[in-house]
């Protein structure tokens, strides 16, 4: 087949989900021998970098777009039906490149990756007739959901709601366009089709490399933390400042020797309280998460807004980590509390889990061992690009 990919970004470098889980769709496609034309917003990542990395596995086209935030037209936005986190993605460059490329070229599929995408099909649909697939990594409104009913700020609560309410029925609306819905678990699809049954949906979830199963550390470090994630994105941050005011002081009054080690995107820019600075060392973003994760004893996903699948979840999961999530945090990922990974709502809860944990109360052994025979299995890209493979397939018959 040869795929058209729509990217609201450059999938380099692989340090978030939406990365991750662009790219390996793009790159296993490629690997089963598909033509994948590739087409991106640059934002942020260097041109050079990004093109020469994307020509590895595919013909990329990458736009000089931006899609920060901007106070003003978020403001302004209270006067129009399109979301914010939408119209954010709205150019004239993407329209120009369609309109251009479908004059030499003719794909067999369109994969659109993220909602914030969506608003081209009505473009795509006067230039080919060919099967428009969207791939939804989250339900968008349902981040903006939570996030809202979390918001303690009243004027930030009140707007977040109602860019939930326009995203909820954007979203509702825009899915129902599209040939297929692919969707990243079983939980947005079920909410989908029950929002609106017209939608074509099918659930492929997110994958990880297999090489992740693969690695080993001789040594842990004793009583120590850790939690991955970018602060610009407002699920992340948050969970993290929830862990540090309710969760995190009780830890340290129960076991006064744990550290917890901050790794991502904007952690040195968290206000941390004095008295925990002691048991908290910020390290920040780095290149490679796996020299600084396997010696660590435990990870926390302490998420309470999200949707979709926490693909760090599954590859902590893939490299024997033990790990405490949420049940938001987990979402999306069939394990059981005490199973594979541990699971905790509410501080109580999750005090309570992490002093045993460190008690030595549950089988780490047994449970990392179930965790990686889990991704073997069901989210490996080897398997999931075999089942978008058919799914894209199938629309052509």
């Amino acid at each position: 087949m040869k795929i058209l990919q729509i990217s609201p970004q450059v999938p380099f470098p692989l340090d978030n989900g939406g990365r991750i889980g662009i790219y390996g769709i793009a790159k296993y496609l490629a690997n089963r021998g598909h033509e994948i034309d590739f087409v991106c917003y640059r934002k942020e990542t260097d041109y050079n970098y990004a093109y020469n990395e994307l020509s590895l596995f595919s013909k990329p086209e990458i736009l000089d777009v931006q899609t920060e935030n901007n106070p003003v037209k978020a403001l302004l936005n209270l006067f129009s039906d399109v979301p914010y986190n939408i119209s954010k993605f709205f150019s004239v460059e993407l329209e120009q490149f369609l309109r251009k490329y479908f004059k030499n070229n003719n794909p067999d599929i369109i994969h659109i990756d993220h909602l914030h995408m969506g608003w081209c099909i009505s473009i795509l649909r006067e230039l080919t007739n060919a099967p428009i697939a969207l791939r939804e990594h989250n339900l968008e409104y349902k981040i903006m959901q939570r996030y809202s009913e979390k918001a303690h700020n009243p004027l930030i609560k009140k707007y977040s709601d109602i860019q939930f309410r326009k995203l909820k029925k954007y979203e509702i609306s825009l899915c129902e366009k599209f040939d297929l819905c692919t969707m990243v678990s079983e939980e947005d699809e079920s909410v989908l089709k029950c929002l609106n049954p017209k939608t074509k949906t099918l659930t492929i979830p997110a994958g990880v490399s297999s090489s992740l199963l693969d690695l080993q550390c001789s040594k842990i470090l004793p009583f120590t933390i850790a939690h991955i994630g970018d602060m610009s994105w407002l699920p992340n941050y948050d969970g993290l400042t929830w862990y540090l005011n309710e969760v995190f002081p009780e830890v340290i009054k129960k076991i006064p020797q744990i550290m917890l080690y901050l790794y991502g995107k904007g952690n040195e820019n968290l206000k941390i309280p004095e008295f925990l600075k002691h048991n908290i060392t910020v390290v920040g973003y780095v290149k490679n998460i796996w020299d600084q994760l396997l010696d660590k004893q435990l990870c926390i996903v302490p998420l309470r807004v999200g949707s979709g699948i926490r693909i760090k979840i599954l590859e902590m999961m893939a490299a024997g980590k033990s790990i405490l999530s949420t049940s938001i945090g987990k979402e999306g990922i069939q394990v059981n509390d005490m199973n594979e990974i541990l699971i905790a709502d509410g501080p109580a809860e999750f005090i309570d889990k992490t002093v045993k944990f460190f008690d030595g109360k549950f089988d780490t052994k047994i449970m990392t061992e179930k965790s990686k025979d889990f991704v073997r299995e069901n989210y490996i890209w080897e398997v999931i690009s075999g089942k978008f493979e058919k799914a894209y397939l199938d629309l052509l018959v």
